[in-house]
């Protein structure tokens, strides 16, 4: 059916086709020429009667819809004078026809845009079914080529026609879906030229899923991976925001595509980097010997294993894990995949390994409903997804060994970085650096680069002050940022006169109390009789203002047995409270002293001085 029989238009404002109007030229819409109808009475009238083309519209109909229903007296000779000028617009005999209780309007088939709008989009909806592409394509495009604004241009309350009104509106979105998945299936040169219209399409119509699968199927096969997974990022948060509900299996497929790089038009299949690091603490000074190393052993040929980056809060494990991850993405072209496993979270619980599975999972576009129940499968599907590709993971803050090891990929081609504040040594195979403070000379160029204050030296007190640690470090460094004013020796005097240099080194989001907190917390809550003695011997250290400790001296204190003290020592060792600094022998960190003795100062259900431990 073509255009060429039009005679009536309602796909827009009401119109008619093939007229010459008086004194003027014709608009045109695609190859036929539109006759204005520009009185809106007219408009109306011609409006009503097509809604009820062939068949008789009564008199008092008309007269409601031209006046509202408070028609004048003189609405019935002013009705005829316009069904007069109408049929001079149609300038047909016997195209409108009065019959004794109204009129009728005669419309042949094909001769009414909204006539050849649906036959269009019945015959896309047969080529769909039969998966003819091409042809969908095309009856799309002569569908929505017929469209001239909202139908009958926004119905009036009198004129009615709203559902119909709601039926085309709604075939038109769908005519666009079939269109755009025609154009993606064909997969011509010109999918970069969709990009613009579907993000219109999703912008206006933000919770229609459809639009939003083909916005990222038109990124990713153009090279835009990263923008097609924001858009996914920003749908599902919206779905789940206003509605509680997930993306459909459609999204859920398309973003499968997307991470995993099939689905290009040549048929190769290439893995698009998840790219989920977050941004490395800058600037970053320091451990290039550690770097280096970390990056050879996540090179190597054999690398299958993990990488564990262990030490005491605030030494900067986090910020070496992204720094040596962002420096590796070329070796690892399947992208990075980063999960914050809250060992340490202050506020928060570690994750379970079942949750840590199933976010894993999801990002690599698993449906959550596809996610395996079972633990042992879903670490199973991890290791299918993961195996032929070149991905690494960064899995921050880890709370154990056996939190770690069911999200190990078993492939040699992945890389894992695992940060803790154990070392974890029953994690069998990993690659072990523990991190100490900074030196003197890193810590003041840390200073200076962070702060803009040239002077820091190695030997000014505040390198000490700050126990070396990365994150006090940075503290003091906002604080100078922050405060022109404020000079390096007036904090430094702040710091070494203060009651607890805790209080000073907590700025905005950054707090040493606060990472020390969180390990401290997790062993008072545990029903470990290792780890509620290792947080009574700490109390204890603070205390006494003990400068290190061993199992004969702390036994001797505590009128335990060596045994229960030397494990109690270990565990806060294995929290990065105590470094163990030559065998039997541990120590407080520098700004632990401090925490201590805060600790010890907190009501204890144990005098401090006479220390017992909890009854086994």
């Amino acid at each position: 059916m073509t255009r060429r029989g039009l005679r009536f238009g309602l796909l827009g404002t009401p119109v008619l086709y093939g007229g010459e109007p008086a004194g003027g030229v014709p608009g045109r819409h695609g190859d036929t020429p539109v006759l204005p109808v520009t009185s809106p009475k007219l408009r109306t009238l011609l409006a009503v009667l097509l809604l009820d083309a062939g068949r008789v519209v009564s008199v008092e109909v008309l007269k409601d819809a031209l006046w509202g229903g408070a028609p004048p007296v003189s609405a019935l000779p002013s009705l005829h004078n316009h069904v007069a000028r109408l049929r001079r617009l149609l300038d047909e005999p016997g195209r409108l026809l009065t019959v004794p209780t109204g009129y009728v309007l005669r419309v042949d088939d094909g001769e009414l845009d909204v006539q050849v709008f649906d036959a269009h989009v019945a015959a896309a909806r047969t080529a769909r079914a039969e998966g003819d592409w091409e042809r969908v394509r095309r009856e799309c495009r002569a569908a929505l080529g017929l469209w001239r604004g909202s139908p009958l241009g926004g119905p009036a309350p009198e004129v009615g026609g709203y559902a119909l009104a709601r039926r085309l509106e709604e075939a038109r979105l769908l005519l666009h879906e079939w269109r755009y998945d025609a154009e993606l299936a064909l997969g011509d040169d010109g999918l970069a030229d969709l990009v613009p219209e579907l993000s219109a399409l999703a912008a206006e119509h933000p919770l229609r899923e459809a639009y939003h699968r083909q916005l990222m199927l038109a990124l990713h096969r153009t090279g835009r991976q990263a923008e097609a997974l924001v858009v996914h990022r920003d749908l599902r948060a919206r779905l789940a925001d206003e509605l509680g509900v997930e993306p459909g299996r459609p999204v859920r497929e398309a973003h499968v595509e997307v991470l995993r790089g099939s689905g290009t038009r040549d048929g190769s299949s290439r893995w698009v980097r998840p790219a989920q690091l977050p941004p490395a603490p800058a600037p970053f000074i320091g451990r290039a010997d550690v770097r280096e190393s970390i990056a050879r052993a996540l090179s190597g040929t054999d690398a299958a294993g993990a990488v564990v980056v262990s030490g005491t809060a605030g030494v900067g494990k986090s910020a070496l894990a992204l720094h040596v991850a962002h420096g590796l993405q070329e070796r690892f072209s399947g992208g990075q995949l980063h999960l914050n496993l809250r060992g340490t979270e202050p506020g928060s619980t570690p994750l379970t390994v079942e949750e840590a599975l199933a976010s894993l999972l999801r990002d690599l576009g698993v449906p959550s409903e596809d996610v395996p129940q079972h633990r042992d499968a879903a670490s199973a599907l991890l290791r299918s997804l993961l195996a032929p590709t070149r991905t690494l993971l960064v899995l921050d803050d880890a709370a154990s060994a056996a939190q770690v090891r069911p999200l190990l990929p078993a492939g040699p081609g992945c890389g894992v970085v695992v940060t803790s504040r154990s070392p974890l040594t029953a994690l069998d195979g990993a690659a072990r650096f523990p991190l100490r403070p900074l030196s003197d000379e890193e810590s003041a160029a840390l200073l200076r680069a962070a702060s803009g204050r040239d002077g820091i030296t190695a030997r000014h007190p505040l390198v000490a002050l700050t126990g070396r640690l990365p994150l006090a470090l940075r503290v003091v460094a906002a604080r100078l940022a922050a405060r022109r004013a404020l000079t390096p020796d007036d904090l430094a005097g702040q710091l070494a006169s203060a009651d607890s240099r805790l209080d000073l080194l907590d700025y905005d989001d950054l707090g040493v109390r606060r990472s020390l907190d969180a390990a401290f917390d997790a062993l008072t809550a545990s029903e470990r009789r290792s780890d509620q003695d290792g947080a009574l011997v700490l109390r204890l250290i603070g205390a006494l203002g003990l400068p290190f400790c061993d199992a004969p001296s702390l036994a001797r204190l505590t009128g335990v047995d060596e045994a229960r003290a030397e494990a109690a020592l270990e565990r806060l060792a294995d929290v990065a409270l105590l470094e163990e600094t030559a065998y039997g022998r541990f120590e407080p960190y520098d700004l632990v002293r401090d925490y201590a003795r805060e600790r010890a100062a907190e009501p204890c259900a144990h005098s401090p001085a006479g220390c017992h431990f909890a009854s086994a």
